[in-house]
């Protein structure tokens, strides 16, 4: 629509003003205009241009939401719509706002940039990347549109060509500080964490006060077991912005590990608070180690799953083929396909496997370890894919492709986990279990699998999945784990010759306060014990050592009755337990694999059951192998039953007689009986599905599986 003269005049005139610095003039001007005819379309985006100038976001997007609405309107108001749009967080209105723009001035750079970025932000990676690499052919030089590349890059999952769009910014701009902090993510994720820290500390030198890049820092510094300049880092984050979300379970976590414990417990009661008012206060893992109770620790997994793997649009499953004789397939989803904890614990399992009645197929998608025991899993599997390199949207529809029908996560909230691949739906049926000892708080997760011990009939609401509960204990067993024939003396372990040996070979971060109390009391009392701990990695002089060692010189105990124990293979690990004589276990939470170690090593565990899955495990193991009177339910019977047994060399010795029947009696060790109870809960489950019912929780006895009363 043609403008009158006289109006054209008025438009430019207060186009002058505001090119001039006159803003007031011009807002004068067009406000006359619009009073006459309030369809003047430039007449509104000049208004949205200064309203934008002064930090009136909202009037600009309302006035250029005028504009674009009228007949007249240009390319830009569309495009500055689009733009506004982005940046107050609603990137779907700002795509058709890009597209319009181009559709009304041709394909130009700023619009293309714009839109990668727009759908970056709704996780549309591809897409976004199409618009990105059409405006870089236009502007090579653009260090933003590299930066860009490289962000929807890592976000599929590809790290190393992250890598090299990260750098081709820096090339052109080695200031461009978010540049230097995500190639400190890329370098990580490529497992080459001194060169990460470089990028973190090039970044942080153009910017000290970047909070996100020192949680960064900290967290490849904790990779290295540099616990303390870890703890360092999340400090100064916490001091520079203190509603960093999540930064508050870091910090407490750092803490732990270091067992730095002034001010814990009181860091720890405002965390759960915060929890239950459904702030962003702890990523779950940390909590796991503290007194929070299973209800505290499903509000705050609920919290981290819905802000970081919300439920994805749930996919279409092709038909089954008819293929592999009606077998079930198990897909099992790992990052620790390698000499690893869960591995140690799951290989038997995956050769036991009834392959008449199951295909099993493995999905790792950590970085390739090639090691025996990876050799050991590829040959357990019929089919062994590595997915490292794919994103996890990929990765579940390579799933579904494959026809998997119960997909098992073996990493949960744990390092290097990959929810994502579960929000996408990579099976029908999905299940946690192992790596995360307790509730993933996923709509998309269907089952967990425990047992009696972890989860009591009270207990199911605690649980965002349905609970399968097996015979015995839910953690299974390598009843083929070997122990090096050959015994190291206790000289050579630092051990006394005679003394009594109290052991713990539990990370740092699970010892608190009141159990060290316990045992510095146990020490005093029992003339010649020590204590023998495990260092796990970190120098003499950094992590808990030191910190222990003062916390024990506190508590009136020679600090050399500490002994610590160096990481070294697991049959030589295992082989040393012989020595100890007693393994006491942490509250909160307890030994798991560590304690499967101690009692097929031949030495007993003493546990203190608590409240929760992560604290119980101990207890399920020990039931299991026909030791109940180990397991106590608060502090004073786990001290009296330790000075007791300290103090009875016949009992400890009757004890040590039973663990050795153990191995070769208890079903705790029987991997083959493992493998049929749980693939009678995998059977239940599938058929439940197979019948177009909803899953429910069940009772896995050792025959048909009972659906209980609670679903």
């Amino acid at each position: 629509m043609a403008l009158h003269a006289k109006t054209q005049q008025q438009l430019a005139l207060a186009g002058q003003y505001f090119r001039g610095g006159r803003p007031e003039m011009a807002e004068a001007i067009l406000k006359q205009l619009l009073a006459q005819d309030a369809g003047i379309a430039p007449a509104w985006e000049l208004l949205a241009y200064i309203a934008g100038n002064r930090g009136d976001d909202a009037g600009c997007e309302q006035m250029l939401r005028r504009a674009t609405s009228l007949p007249g309107c240009s390319p830009e108001a569309f495009f500055y719509l689009g733009r506004i749009l982005l940046q107050t967080g609603s990137a779907g209105e700002a795509i058709p706002a890009f597209q319009e723009a181009m559709a009304r001035a041709g394909e130009f750079f700023e619009a293309l940039h714009e839109l990668g970025v727009a759908h970056s932000r709704l996780g549309e990676h591809r897409r976004a990347l199409e618009c990105l690499r059409a405006a870089l052919r236009m502007q090579p030089r653009s260090a933003d549109t590299h930066f860009n590349i490289g962000r929807s890059l890592e976000a599929l999952n590809q790290p190393a060509q992250a890598l090299a769009s990260y750098d081709a910014a820096l090339q052109l701009d080695a200031a461009h500080i978010h540049a230097w902090a995500n190639r400190g993510v890329a370098l990580a994720e490529l497992g080459r964490n001194q060169d990460a820290l470089a990028s973190y500390d090039r970044a942080l030198a153009l910017h000290p006060e970047d909070a996100d890049t020192l949680v960064n820092k900290a967290n490849v510094l904790a990779n290295l077991q540099r616990h303390q300049e870890a703890l360092g880092c999340l400090e100064t984050a916490a001091r520079l912005a203190p509603g960093t979300p999540y930064l508050q379970g870091s910090l407490l976590h750092a803490r732990m590990h270091v067992c730095e414990w002034d001010g814990l417990d009181s860091l720890a009661r405002e965390i759960v608070a915060r929890i239950g008012q459904g702030e962003k206060a702890s990523i779950p893992f940390p909590m796991l180690a503290t007194p929070a109770d299973a209800r505290t620790l499903l509000a705050c997994a609920r919290t981290y799953a819905l802000d970081k793997h919300p439920a994805q649009p749930a996919p279409g499953y092709p038909p089954r083929d008819g293929g592999g004789g009606g077998k079930i397939r198990l897909g099992y989803f790992s990052a620790d396909f390698h000499n690893h904890a869960t591995s140690q614990l799951m290989a038997r399992l995956f050769e036991c496997h009834d392959r008449t009645r199951f295909e099993l197929h493995a999905f790792a998608f950590g970085r390739p370890v090639r090691d025996a025991m990876r050799e050991r899993l590829v040959a357990a599997f019929d089919s062994f894919t590595e997915v490292h390199e794919h994103s996890d949207a990929d990765i579940a529809a390579l799933a579904r492709t494959g026809g998997i029908d119960i997909a098992i996560d073996l990493k949960g909230f744990t390092q290097d986990a990959r929810p994502g691949i579960f929000a996408h739906r990579a099976a029908p049926i999905q299940v946690n279990y192992l790596g995360f000892p307790g509730s993933m708080g996923c709509d998309f997760i269907d089952y967990i699998v425990a047992d009696d011990t972890l989860v009591r009939d009270d207990e199911l609401d605690a649980y965002a999945e349905k609970v399968l509960r097996l015979p015995g204990s839910y953690q299974v067993n390598d009843n083929t784990k070997p122990i090096t024939g050959q015994v190291p003396d206790r000289a050579a372990l630092g051990l006394p010759q005679d003394g009594f040996v109290f052991a713990c070979f539990n990370n740092n971060y699970k010892i608190t306060p009141a159990i060290f109390d316990v045992w510095m009391r146990l020490l005093a009392q029992v003339p010649g014990s020590v204590l023998w701990l495990f260092r796990g990695g970190s120098s003499e002089g950094d992590g808990a050592s030191g910190a222990l060692q003062a916390q024990a010189r506190a508590r009136g105990v020679d600090p050399a009755r500490l002994v610590w124990a160096e990481r070294m293979p697991l049959a030589e690990h295992l082989a040393r337990h012989a020595q100890a004589d007693l393994f006491l276990d942490t509250p909160y939470c307890n030994a798991h694999t560590t304690c499967s170690d101690a009692l097929w090593a031949g030495l007993p565990v003493l546990t203190l059951a608590g409240d929760t899955f992560a604290s119980r495990v101990a207890a399920s193991l020990l039931r299991a192998a026909g030791l109940p009177e180990l397991v106590t339910h608060d502090f004073a019977a786990y001290e009296n039953a330790a000075l007791d047994l300290a103090r009875s060399p016949q009992r400890l010795a009757a004890l040590r007689e039973r663990l050795s029947r153990a191995r070769t009696e208890s079903p705790l060790f029987d991997t083959p009986l493992f493998a049929r109870r749980i693939e009678r809960a995998y059977a239940a489950a599938w058929s439940r599905h197979l019948r177009q019912l909803a899953p429910v929780h069940m009772r896995i006895e050792d025959g048909p599986a009972q659906a209980d009363s609670a679903s």
